[in-house]
Formats: structure tokens, C-alpha cells, sequence
């Protein structure tokens, strides 16, 4: 008789269905799913008893500790809470994320699912078991390789603490669970002054609002010290041998502490005269705004890049610095009368030895007297020293009478 021809669909069938029944000494190479592993156990089929020690001996227990993924150093990288479950059964592992409220990410309930977790953070078919993380591996203050994400262990529960401790092995103390994040620090940097505008404007629009108030102004100061203007003559501090000759108005506006600078026309000079600096508020090399005390005789204010000496200033001007000692010291003769006295016998030997005991001298005398006896008066201090003595203008005056006014009794009668 002849045999029967081959069915080779028949054949690949009866090999698959020796496979999927559980056919004792076939290789499946792939893992039976564990639904289906329970269905066949119900249904009489033997299974494997090797782990079922561990599960008598240990149960449901398991090991719980609290890590910390610091992902910081990634774009968009966060620091996130999650909890690790060590299962003493089958030695298997599962990560649960700890979700805060409004913490902005969605609630997805693993990261990792219950199974062995390797250390190397690679997936493979065959591996020792000692490639896997046990128990012993895991310790408050180390780490754990969750396939390239490296979790820091902070915390552990009361019963593994006491697992450890019936093992023989002390844990650390808890770590701080929240990390101390980095604080950015962001500098606003303000744009330099264009030249538009004042510089006021330019900065409320720097503060962030898309319609900015205007800038505050101070009224109380401006009620008080309106119409009160400081008038000097100056001269352009120049190497430029034809700004020599250079004369300049600077007023300054004590209101809102302004400066306005015009240049009188000069005919046949060569310049065209008029305004200099329109009135604006003006600032020093360091930044800080001119005041009222910067402005005084003798003094070099410099301005856009341009040095200007104040020569002197109307009689108005020199009323306003006398009658304000606190913002004008160098106006103030309560406070020069001091040293001035001190000087007095220096003074009645400087006249003696140079205007045989009887004269008369100027301003630019005054000066001299003081530089020869000592006293270190600036320019804005002779003219208030000055203005004390000659009242009504003269522009000489007898040395009995500066005598007069350095002594105590001269002091007393013109307060």
C-alpha cells in the first residue's frame, strides 16, 4: 500500500497546536501570557512550583520606597515623585507615579509595570538573575537604573525598614523628599537712553505694561520750589584755543531739577549762538542725577560730553543758595564763621606786613589773604564771606571791616 501524502498545513497546524497546548520539552521562545497560564491551570494543567516557595513564605508583602527622578539637566526636564513597590514573590518591581494636584501632567498610573527590572537597563531573553535588582540593591540614598532614567531612593515605609532590620541590615535616615530646585535669577536689563523723549518716558515703557502711566512727579516739591531758578555764567573748559573766549547761561530749574544751557550770541565770532541743551534732567559720569548742591561757583559740571566751569551767578541765584543753607553748605557763613575766627590775629598780621596796618582790598584780595593765612575756602565760600562784608556792592571794603565780621561781636550784630 502506499502512504498517505503529506499535509504540510496539517503538519505546521499540529506543531503550532503542540505549542500553544503545553506540550512538556517544546521551546515556545516567547513568554505564555499570564491570563492565559490561569486558565489553563483551572483547567487541570500542571504548572511549575519552583517560585511557589517564596510566595508561601512572603506572600502579598512588599517593599515600598519613595525615589526621585531629577530630569533637570534635559530641556524641559522636571523633578518627579514616584513610588517603588518591591515585591519579596517573584523579586519583580513596579514604579507608581505620585501625582500632585495642578501639577500639570497627566495621570498615567505606571511607569513601569510589575516585572524584574535590569540593571542595566536593557531588555533581554536570557539573563542571570543576578543582572536584576534585588532587594539587597535597593537603600535609601542609592540608585536605581529605570532604563536610563536614574532615580535617587529618598524614602522607604515602616515595614521595610523592619524587613531590613530582620535581614541584619540598618537603613539611613529619610532624605528630604523635595529637592531644592535651582533658582533662576533674571536681571532686567535696561536699555540705554536713545535720545528720544526724556528718559522717564523711555523707562515706564520698560516696565512691562502696554499702556504705561505717565511718570510720577513730585508736587510737594514742585509747590515749594516753583519759580526758583539758579542762573550762572560758565565758560567751556576746552584745549580748543577758539572755545576760550566761549560764554554760556546755565540755569538750573529747581522744581523738577532740570538744566537749560543757551550761549549768547558773540558778533564776528564765528558761532552761532542760541540753545545749547534744551531743558532736560541731566546725569553724572556714575549715573546719579545733577541736584540743586552740584550747582555752585567754581564748580565743573560736565555735561553731553562737555565740561563747563561756573564763573559766577546773578544776585537772584547767590538769595536762593543763602537763604537754603542745607541744600547750599558752601552758602552758609554760620558754618565759615568758625575757621574764619579762628584766623584773626593771622588775619590782622597778613594786612599789617601788607597794607601798613590800613587798606582797602577786593575779592581777588580776599582770596590771597586766605590762601596766605591757611583757610581753604573754595570759590562759592569767598563769595558768601565776601557778600557779608560788602552789602552794598562797592567791590572794595576796608580790612577793619572783615576784622569786624571774623570776630564774635561783628559775628552776633549781622545775625
Amino acid at each position: 500500500s502506499h502512504p498517505l501524502p503529506r499535509d504540510q498545513f496539517a503538519e505546521v497546524n499540529k506543531a503550532k497546536m503542540r505549542r500553544e497546548s503545553g506540550v512538556p520539552g517544546v521551546e515556545r521562545n516567547r513568554k505564555m501570557h499570564e491570563l492565559k497560564q490561569v486558565m489553563e491551570s483551572m483547567l487541570g494543567k500542571e504548572t511549575s512550583i519552583t517560585d511557589r516557595g517564596m510566595f508561601l513564605e512572603n506572600g502579598t508583602d512588599a517593599l515600598c520606597f519613595q525615589v526621585v527622578w531629577d530630569d533637570r539637566q534635559r530641556l524641559y526636564g522636571d523633578i518627579q515623585y514616584f513610588r517603588l513597590f518591591y515585591y519579596l514573590a517573584d523579586d519583580t518591581i513596579e514604579i507608581l507615579r505620585t501625582h500632585n494636584k495642578n501639577d500639570g501632567r497627566h495621570s498615567f498610573t505606571k511607569l513601569l509595570k510589575r516585572s524584574k527590572l535590569p540593571k542595566n537597563g536593557k531588555l533581554s531573553t536570557v539573563s542571570d538573575p543576578s543582572d536584576n535588582y534585588l532587594w539587597q540593591d535597593l537603600k535609601i540614598g542609592g540608585t536605581v537604573n529605570v532604563f536610563n532614567r536614574v532615580m535617587i531612593i529618598a524614602r522607604c515605609d515602616a515595614f521595610t525598614r523592619q524587613h531590613y532590620l530582620s535581614k541584619g541590615i540598618v537603613l539611613k535616615e529619610d532624605m528630604p523628599l523635595m529637592v531644592p530646585e535651582k533658582k533662576v535669577e533674571l536681571k532686567r536689563v535696561i536699555p540705554p537712553y536713545n535720545g528720544f523723549g526724556s528718559e522717564e518716558d523711555s523707562l515706564r515703557s520698560c516696565m512691562g505694561s502696554l499702556n504705561p502711566p505717565p511718570p510720577k512727579k513730585d508736587l510737594q516739591k514742585m509747590r515749594d520750589k516753583n519759580g526758583l531758578i539758579l542762573c550762572f555764567n560758565a565758560q567751556l573748559v576746552s584745549d580748543k584755543p577758539y572755545d576760550a573766549d566761549r560764554r554760556f547761561v546755565i540755569q538750573f530749574f529747581m522744581e523738577d531739577d532740570t538744566i537749560a544751557i543757551r550761549e549768547p550770541p558773540v558778533q564776528n565770532s564765528g558761532i552761532m549762538g542760541g540753545s545749547f541743551l534744551r531743558r532736560q534732567s541731566m546725569k553724572h559720569a556714575d549715573g546719579t542725577a545733577y541736584a540743586a548742591k552740584d550747582m555752585y561757583v567754581g564748580n565743573i559740571v560736565d555735561i553731553v560730553g562737555h565740561k563747563f566751569l561756573l564763573l559766577n551767578a546773578d544776585e537772584c541765584t547767590y538769595r536762593i543758595m543763602e537763604c537754603d543753607d542745607r541744600t547750599f553748605p558752601f552758602s552758609n557763613y554760620t558754618r565759615l564763621h568758625e575757621p574764619l575766627a579762628s584766623k584773626i590775629e593771622d588775619i590782622k598780621k597778613y594786612f599789617i606786613a601788607n597794607y601798613d596796618g590800613n587798606g582797602e582790598l577786593d575779592l581777588e584780595g580776599l582770596a590771597k589773604c586766605c590762601d596766605s593765612i591757611g583757610l581753604e575756602f573754595n570759590k562759592q565760600e569767598l563769595i558768601t564771606v565776601w557778600r557779608q562784608t560788602d552789602r552794598k556792592g562797592k567791590g572794595r571794603i576796608a580790612f577793619k571791616k572783615l576784622l569786624n565780621l571774623a570776630s564774635e561781636e561783628g559775628f552776633s550784630t549781622q545775625r
